[in-house]
């Protein structure tokens, strides 16, 4: 390779590296640089040196036709690619990137981040051959050899920690040669071969170009690991021929935020490192003394911001523990024989002085400051893709700052501020990129106030990037989402509940043509438990409204439609059910009358009323939900107590099988034991029907008891106990049974039994 090529072999994100590379560059000063990286990205160069681009940052490349196939390439401030380019547009040098194009990359399957620099490992959908040892980091073999406890350690001691050392890539470069002999190269699967060998075929091709466009010397900035295949000659003509037939797509690419919390390797990212947070605080020190950085100043400065992060925190962290924390720290790094304190004789420190032994402030300063939590920041210059840059200004305007840790926020619906954040997020859920997850929905339910849960991920990006199909801002693109959903879907209860999301988010066209979907499709459905789920929540936003303008005439027109369609329906969808769908259609007619109550349309209701007592007096009807209709015939005082008592003894005679009355009293009781509390007549029917099952019956029904008498809450079931013990009134069942029964060592034989079913445990 042409002697004017200078090869820097470089971990993609390490402050060391960084620190040498470019001390490295102050001393060749090359005539222009070369960059590991998608070519597409060219024109997105210069914006790094914008005074408000603030990393970690991303370049995102995205197949314009698939936007889900996509692929980043993290930058933090300490990675070499980053520093690299800022010194080529500082120095007013010609930069460009050399890897193979992202057009090649997603149309040949790759997708997520950029894979690990110092390893070419196969990639999970692929085979490794069954003689092929297993392959971790190359760089474990030079650490068992060095004595340290893997490659990872390894690097961090001989260049993370070590500050700029611009003599270092030479040895980087011997090392990886050994590693990539024909003996000591990992095996790879066939597609990860010939990804690798595409990859470093373009670099080749467009390291020999720069040649031809620039006099004196080249750097180039690649990760260690191609180094060797770089320096190795290779004839144009196969190199080509490498690339040759190689797919392309026609992608887009742009700059957006990065989380540092992404850039740790705990995250899944192949070329992640383990500690961000700390590798940030090395480059600070680095780049304000490239040249030396003492022990005691490592530690100081990392223990100071310990310190500062505990105390912000409530906890004690006085200056005398301080002080002893950068003591160990420095004298743990003497006796392991390391130049510096690095982040195990730090943690250790801090352990110790600062923390007490105590895991849990410890726990925090891991999360706060070793791995961190900062979100990468674009300049206001940066092009953004349409919906990024409408979304970034919402977040401006609304002084909603993207983090990668979870934060609370509470909306005021009242004020035009948050009435603006609440439809901002909502509107984002509907395109899917679910910055936000409502905790506290009680906006819609006589009050106005939301609690959102937010948390940033890089992912939000790609999912902006898939929402450009339906807009270019992000009111479009919601609305186009919402409308796209509900044309594909014929499902009921996914018609309501987009509704009810269009109308939350404030896209009221979209809400009345999702009004008219769900007409058109209740109109055809015979599902009558579906129309029945999705009243409570049209109800529930008429009775009590929200923030938004709604369409509150069509609302109201769809209700009565739906409604009408229930109330016709009924009396042949509560017939030949299973178990499981009985149990379904109970609670669907449940949550459905409550909803008719608060509806409050009389000639509804009536019709309703009437529908509840043809299924009482229809033996077809499956018993649970014969009960659960002359529960609500009760509660809406539509029949007399007599009736009840009537119909509540017909149910439970010895004529119908054991099975079926457990389910119609299951049905009738629901969720509430006042019907029994109150009146004692039906609490003595209950109690005389169980007195009469024989053991085997009993076995069988006591399921269905219970789940019926487990709905009660404690204090119902022990008041239920209480009334049980009391003598039963004539009345009731025509007979007395003096109190002196219960006394009886029968009833207190049966007792455990009784509070068992009632699920209350006995004490003493």
């Amino acid at each position: 390779m042409n002697d004017r090529l200078h090869l820097f072999g470089i971990r993609h994100h390490g402050p060391g590296s960084a620190a040498s590379l470019v001390a490295a560059l102050d001393a060749l000063q090359p005539r222009a640089v070369l960059i590991e990286g998608p070519p597409e990205a060219d024109p997105l160069i210069p914006y790094a040196a914008a005074p408000g681009m603030r990393p970690p940052l991303a370049l995102l490349a995205y197949a314009v036709e698939n936007p889900a196939r996509s692929v980043f390439f993290p930058l933090a401030v300490f990675s070499p690619e980053w520093q690299a380019m800022r010194w080529a547009l500082r120095h007013d040098r010609p930069v460009r990137f050399i890897d193979w194009p992202a057009a090649m990359s997603l149309a040949a399957g790759g997708t997520g981040e950029r894979v690990g620099d110092l390893s070419a490992q196969p990639s999970a959908e692929e085979e490794v051959p069954e003689d092929s040892p297993p392959e971790g980091d190359p760089l474990d073999r030079l650490a068992r050899a060095s004595g340290h406890a893997d490659g990872e350690a390894l690097w961090n001691a001989l260049i993370e920690t070590r500050g700029a050392a611009a003599d270092v890539f030479a040895a980087i470069e011997v090392a990886m040669t050994a590693l990539r002999e024909d003996r000591g190269e990992p095996r790879l699967g066939p597609a990860s071969a010939l990804r690798e060998a595409r990859r470093e075929a373009h670099m080749r091709l467009a390291m020999r170009k720069a040649l031809n466009d620039h006099e004196g010397a080249l750097a180039v900035v690649v990760g260690a690991w191609h180094v060797p295949a770089l320096r190795r000659e290779v004839a144009v003509a196969e190199d080509r021929a490498t690339l040759k037939d190689t797919p392309k797509t026609k992608v887009d690419i742009t700059w957006v935020p990065w989380t540092e919390t992404r850039l740790a390797s705990a995250s899944g990212y192949g070329a992640g490192v383990t500690s961000p947070g700390w590798y940030g605080h090395l480059w600070g020190l680095y780049e304000s003394d490239s040249t030396r950085v003492s022990p005691e100043v490592f530690a100081a400065t990392w223990q100071s911001k310990v310190a500062t992060l505990l105390r912000s925190e409530g906890h004690l962290a006085p200056t005398a523990s301080v002080i002893e924390a950068a003591r160990l720290s420095v004298a743990l790094a003497a006796i392991r024989g390391h130049a510096v304190p690095g982040l195990d004789e730090m943690r250790e420190g801090t352990l110790a002085a600062l923390c007490n032994g105590d895991d849990t402030p410890f726990r925090l300063i891991e999360a706060r400051l070793v791995v961190g939590q900062a979100v990468g920041v674009l300049d206001e210059s940066v092009p953004q893709m349409p919906l990024a840059a409408d979304l970034s200004a919402w977040q401006r305007r609304l002084r909603l700052k993207p983090e990668a840790v979870e934060q609370d926020v509470a909306v005021d619906l009242r004020s035009e501020a948050g009435l603006a954040k609440s439809i901002l997020l909502h509107r984002l859920d509907l395109m899917g990129v679910t910055w936000g997850r409502l905790l506290d929905a009680s906006a819609g339910r006589g009050t106005f106030r939301e609690i959102w849960r937010l948390a940033w991920t890089p992912e939000l990006s790609v999912k902006l990037a898939e929402a450009l199909v339906y807009g270019i801002t992000i009111e479009q693109a919601s609305a186009g989402a919402a409308l796209a959903r509900a044309e594909a879907t014929p499902q009921i209860q996914h018609l309501a509940d987009l509704v009810r999301r269009c109308i939350l988010a404030d896209l009221s066209d979209a809400a009345g043509r999702s009004i008219a979907l769900l007409q058109a499709a209740a109109v055809s459905t015979v599902d009558v438990a579906s129309l029945m789920n999705t009243v409570p929540s049209i109800v529930e936003i008429l009775r009590y409204g929200t923030a938004r303008k709604m369409p509150l005439e069509a609302l109201s027109a769809l209700a009565e439609a739906l409604i009408a369609e229930i109330n016709a329906g009924v009396g042949s969808a509560c017939i030949n059910l299973d178990d499981e769908a009985a149990e379904g259609m109970r609670q669907a007619m449940a949550g459905f009358d409550a909803a008719l109550i608060l509806f409050d349309n009389e000639h509804l209701n009536s019709e309703w009323t009437r529908r509840l007592g043809q299924l009482v007096d229809d033996a077809s009807v499956v018993p649970i939900l014969a009960g659960l209709a002359l529960r609500r015939l009760r509660d809406r005082s539509a029949i007399d107590e007599p009736a009840v008592a009537r119909t509540f003894s017909r149910a439970l005679s010895p004529a119908v099988a054991p099975k079926a009355a457990g389910l119609w009293l299951e049905g009738f009781l629901g969720s509430s034991a006042e019907v029994l509390l109150q009146d004692r007549s039906l609490l003595g029917l209950v109690d005389s029907w169980l007195s009469e099952q024989q053991e085997e019956d009993f076995v069988e029904i006591l399921p269905m008891l219970r789940r019926a008498f487990g709905n009660f809450g404690a204090t119902e079931r022990r008041r239920l106990l209480a009334e049980i013990a009391k003598p039963v009134e004539s009345s009731a069942l025509e007979r007395t049974v003096p109190a002196s029964q219960f006394d009886a060592p029968g009833f207190e034989k049966a007792l455990p039994l009784l509070m068992t079913i009632l699920g209350i445990q006995r004490h003493g």
